[in-house]
């Protein structure tokens, strides 16, 4: 299950997760135009996994009333407990709780922003549970959400067809197909999207990464067998003839909810 998966990878989450942190920072200088103008109200940030995004809130909104969430317990205490050693909750109106976005059915007009960093591709369908969570938005109200898109991988993707094996690596959301199902609300639609690398000294070690980082299960419930997956690293190991290089395919979307 994923969040057992996040859960038990909490902690070296933290320590490795430096994509999904460098991609917490651009969410958050996206969201510094938007600052002034957004509604009075509650944030609700889903997917809080360590903090990474979280931290920046609080301090950039030190007035606001937050309800931060992950689908993850450990990864929600781990959260809490990080931001109240560093002295962030004092004071503070902010609500942890454990929550499964598909479970969950907000009022409407419930908060001035949603937010969720690296979190959307996880989600059963992305357009639906991303129009679901607009519909919770104020008048005004924003949702600024960043996640890997579906050309994250293509490294991978094409070692495995040159050798005539199965891609299993997990469906990544369609970024002109989160925006025009979006589109059809009444919001008003942003995105851009940008392409990190990272190094890694061989292609176990990008596996053993994702493993780390609890990124490692499979929504399709496929693997490779064990000759398979021997035949893929060595293979793309001699092809890269050095230390590996993979592409993540970063989407940063926001969508402003009409004021009438």
């Amino acid at each position: 299950m994923i969040p057992d998966q996040f859960g038990s990878a909490a902690a070296t989450y933290h320590q490795e997760a430096k994509i999904q942190r460098k991609v917490a920072d651009g969410l958050m200088s996206s969201l510094l135009p938007w600052k002034g103008i957004l509604p009075e109200g509650t944030i609700l940030e889903v997917g809080c996994g360590t903090g990474f995004l979280t931290e920046q809130l609080i301090k950039h909104f030190p007035e606001r009333k937050f309800l931060i969430t992950d689908v993850s317990p450990n990864m929600l205490d781990f959260c809490k407990q990080r931001l109240q050693a560093e002295g962030l909750l004092k004071g503070k109106d902010i609500q942890f709780i454990v929550l499964d976005v598909h479970d969950f059915e907000p009022d409407s007009h419930s908060f001035s922003m949603v937010i969720s960093n690296f979190t959307p591709h996880w989600f059963k369908d992305t357009s639906m549970v991303l129009e679901r969570l607009s519909e919770s938005l104020l008048p005004g109200g924003l949702l600024l959400t960043s996640f890997p898109g579906n050309h994250t991988f293509e490294e991978w993707y094409e070692h495995c067809l040159k050798l005539g094996l199965p891609h299993t690596a997990n469906p990544l959301p369609n970024v002109e197909e989160v925006v025009v199902k979006l589109s059809m609300g009444p919001m008003q639609i942003d995105y851009y999207e940008n392409d990190l690398f990272q190094e890694f000294e061989s292609s176990l070690e990008f596996f053993r990464h994702l493993k780390r980082i609890g990124a490692s299960y499979s929504i399709k419930k496929n693997s490779l067998g064990y000759k398979q997956f021997k035949l893929l690293t060595t293979h793309w190991d001699e092809e890269a003839d050095g230390k590996i290089k993979v592409k993540w395919h970063i989407v940063y979307l926001a969508a402003k909810k009409d004021v009438a």
